[in-house]
């Protein structure tokens, strides 16, 4: 039997949790061999949760409490923990994926000695399908992320997940996602139409720093920093509350971006 090491990283949404929780441990027709959770913010209500399922599932989970290291850290570490243990899978996911209960099942069965990358069918909460590269479940076999790598931790927000799941796996080691259209997960997240002022910052910082350091900044990549460039700013000036403080991140962004400098700014949290 294939043991799978599902990483879930959480952010002070207990009641989202819950469900993924329940969808990973109670409903899934396979079983876990290890849960390990990055608690990105030491929450009440979200370690109470995680304790009573720890009661429930004796051995079973384990965590560890972060003071917010984001996506990118919460993921870099949940890998380091996959791959001190025994497990032959690694499960990932942000705390809003709801796994349908034979989502495991679908993409065990879609492994083999050429596939160790498998996505599911990703569906938002009105069933349409998403398109992308995100923290929404995928399986990765063992040998494969000792292969390649951990996720750049300094990122923090944002891009992080293209860069590990799709620059570093397809375009540096040429591993191409075997996507399991029988695997089903839903993502329940939606945006508030307004974004705190760090994701500006974040978004332009790590874009920059990506298709200057890390993709190949060719004519394509030019297009894209434009097209990203206007929307922020269209965004801003618009739809957004705030909007002087957003563009001095925004700038701020940009200038780190193209210095290189990454990792958290605590005075923005």
């Amino acid at each position: 039997m294939k043991k799978v090491f599902a990483v879930i990283v959480t952010y002070k949404r207990a009641e989202v949790l819950k469900d993924c929780l329940e969808a990973l441990l109670i409903k899934s027709s396979y079983n876990l061999n290890h849960l390990h959770i990055i608690v990105n913010c030491n929450d009440n209500l979200t370690l109470e949760l995680i304790e009573a399922f720890q009661l429930k599932y004796p051995g079973k989970i384990t965590y560890e409490i972060f003071d917010n290291i984001g996506p990118a850290g919460g993921f870099y570490y949940g890998l380091k923990e996959f791959l001190a243990s025994d497990s032959d899978f690694v499960w990932l996911m942000d705390d809003d994926i709801i796994p349908q209960p034979d989502c495991l099942q679908r993409l065990l069965e879609a492994t083999s000695e050429e596939e160790k990358y498998i996505s599911p069918r990703v569906i938002n909460p009105q069933g349409e399908q998403v398109f992308g590269f995100g923290w929404w479940g995928v399986l990765l076999a063992k040998e494969l992320v000792e292969k390649v790598g951990l996720p750049l931790k300094d990122f923090f927000y944002w891009g992080e997940d293209t860069e590990y799941l799709q620059n570093r796996m397809i375009r540096n080691y040429g591993v191409i996602p075997l996507k399991s259209n029988k695997a089903i997960v839903s993502h329940l997240h939606e945006r508030n139409k307004n974004r705190p002022d760090w994701y500006y910052y974040y978004t332009i910082r790590n874009t920059v720093y990506y298709r200057r350091s890390i993709f190949p900044l060719n004519f394509k990549g030019f297009g894209i920093l434009n097209k990203l460039f206007i929307g922020l700013i269209y965004r801003i000036l618009i739809k957004e509350t705030n909007k002087l403080t957003k563009i001095r991140l925004f700038i701020l962004g940009l200038n780190h971006g193209m210095r290189g400098k990454l990792g958290k700014i605590n005075r923005l949290h």
